[in-house]
């Protein structure tokens, strides 16, 4: 935190975090060193971003937009789901269904008119 807080005043309230500060290699790969943390990179900070987009329900095609991304194939290699977020998508299939249901599937009146078409032979 102290490392962006320090950028910010580097850059004299642009509006932006690195605006006119050297690349990420000459300050975020030392500041990851001195905290020991290892295993981690600038590009993950692009995958947290999209995939925190893709779970707060913002639309593929806004997060290609923000991430500059030519196609949405590149966007969707980068919006990766919690575990959590994708059991959640499918337990809404329980919450919105109510308990009992007079749906059947297409296959079902199909299954029935051929059978009352063979009783009628």
């Amino acid at each position: 935190m102290r490392a962006l807080e320090a950028l910010r005043e580097r850059t004299g309230g642009m509006g932006f975090v690195c605006g006119g500060v050297p690349g990420p290699r000459q300050w975020f790969d030392p500041v990851l060193k001195d905290a020991k943390i290892s295993g981690f990179t600038w590009h993950c900070l692009r995958h947290t971003f999209a995939s925190r987009l893709v779970m707060a329900g913002v639309d593929l095609r806004t997060v290609q937009e923000l991430m500059g991304h030519k196609t949405i194939s590149m966007t969707v290699r980068y919006a990766h789901l919690a575990p959590k977020h994708t059991l959640t998508a499918v337990e809404r299939l329980d919450a919105s269904t109510p308990a009992s249901t007079a749906t059947t599937s297409a296959t079902e009146g199909a299954g029935q008119a051929a059978a009352q078409g063979t009783m009628l032979q």
